[in-house]
């Protein structure tokens, strides 16, 4: 049972100075393709992913595609987290293997706990979002992980068109986008929130 550490939780928040919230959501899948491809992760190599929203030094927000995904469509980056990781440690360690670029944590988003379900089957996962800042790098020449394609900087207007893309999306890639339009969407909704002190006071993001 992949169950949530409610103390490893607190610890994040109290460390970030930020106000716990944790969101529950349940996506039922009809097809076991995607519910399947999610167990098997929980079940081998991760307990959940952190996402990071990394804001370049010119306020744009990184969003990235990968070669597989259907035409046009965009997300905010995630990695997963091992089952005995620390979550910080990963938020770092993929944000370079990922994306080539250093970074510091701007803030704690909080936490998704997601439960997939199938029929009567279901598995939890945990998605824990961060606001980052770029420090230093090159944009994706530095990363070690080949798997981005490519990089579309956005402000919060062309992330919510980023997100709407996510959740409608049709075909095989449906349940997945699904899945990727909660993790974006609760970035977008986090920035619009604090919008003043992420982004500095009368900006538009």
């Amino acid at each position: 049972m992949n169950t949530f550490n409610e103390q490893e939780f607190l610890n994040i928040c109290s460390k970030f100075n930020t106000q716990p919230h944790a969101e529950d959501i349940t996506l039922e899948y009809e097809s076991d393709s995607y519910f399947s491809k999610v167990k098997h992760s929980v079940l081998t190599d991760r307990r959940g992913e952190v996402v990071f929203c990394v804001i370049r030094p010119d306020g744009k927000i990184i969003t990235i595609t990968c070669e597989e995904y259907p035409e046009g469509v965009f997300r905010i980056p995630t990695g997963g987290i091992g089952h005995s990781e620390d979550i910080i440690d990963a938020v770092y360690r993929e944000t370079k293997e990922e994306l080539g670029v250093k970074t510091d944590i701007i803030s704690f988003a909080g936490a998704l706990k997601i439960k997939f379900k199938h029929k009567n089957d279901f598995v939890m996962f945990y998605s824990y979002i961060f606001i980052l800042k770029e420090l230093g790098g090159n944009l994706l020449v530095d990363a070690s992980d080949d798997e981005i394609s490519e990089v579309m900087e956005a402000n919060l207007d062309e992330l919510a068109g980023v997100v709407e893309n996510l959740g409608n999306i049709k075909g095989k890639w449906h349940d997945w986008g699904r899945f990727r339009y909660e993790t974006s969407n609760a970035v977008l909704k986090y920035l619009k929130a604090h919008q003043d002190e992420i982004f500095g006071a009368g900006s538009e993001g």
